[in-house]
């Protein structure tokens, strides 16, 4: 793949589909690897430019995956488009969450007249997982909050093996080897963070 142009990029040969609620990172290993790719490569190339550390662009996931960013967004956990929202105000994503309640009576009350679950999704603008949720029950299910401390914990030989053997290794390092041989769906940041308070308690490297 060359070009950083989303205009330019052409959808990936191997493209499969994403399951609703799976986190981005998940599925763009799931690319990567159908691809014979890197997954920290197609990271990398999904974000950048000019960070290839930061988020991934829903546009041109968009392109290599063959689907629209809309659908991805409805589809992928922690897929957002940049951009969105004002700094010291709430994003769609958590109004939404805010409003779900009332959201989930209007969905009840519709459902009432007989629309569809594809209708009702079209209608309030959700995934159809968000109407059944609905339609079983008045009270929305309680949000489920990322395991980042097992995560890590899940990694910490791997990494601490990393940072002894190879004391010169970068963050940027740690992170695409954890991506490419440990299957990691993490962030750069997070990793950036732990290595630091690793590296604080191993003898000539907290300097």
């Amino acid at each position: 793949m060359t070009g950083h142009d989303a205009s330019r990029l052409a959808p990936l040969p191997i493209r499969p589909r994403p399951a609703a609620g799976e986190p981005v990172s998940s599925y763009v290993r799931r690319l990567a690897r159908a691809n014979h790719l890197r997954p920290s490569y197609l990271h990398g190339y999904l974000a950048g430019p000019p960070g290839y550390l930061r988020a991934i662009s829903p546009q041109r996931l968009a392109v290599l995956s063959g689907r629209t960013a809309a659908v991805l967004e409805r589809t992928l956990t922690g897929l957002t488009r940049p951009g969105r929202g004002t700094p010291g105000q709430p994003s769609g994503r958590v109004t939404r969450a805010a409003d779900k309640p009332g959201l989930f009576a209007a969905i009840r009350r519709d459902a009432q007249d007989g629309h569809s679950i594809r209708a009702l999704a079209a209608r309030h603008r959700v995934h159809r997982r968000t109407i059944r949720q609905a339609l079983a029950g008045p009270v929305p299910p309680r949000r489920k909050t990322p395991q980042r401390t097992s995560a890590l914990n899940r990694l910490h030989d791997p990494i601490m093996a990393m940072l002894t053997a190879e004391p010169g290794l970068t963050v940027r390092q740690v992170w695409e080897r954890l991506l490419d041989e440990h299957d990691a769906g993490i962030s750069y940041a997070t990793v950036r963070d732990y290595v630091i308070r690793l590296r604080a308690g191993i003898p000539g490297q907290g300097t």
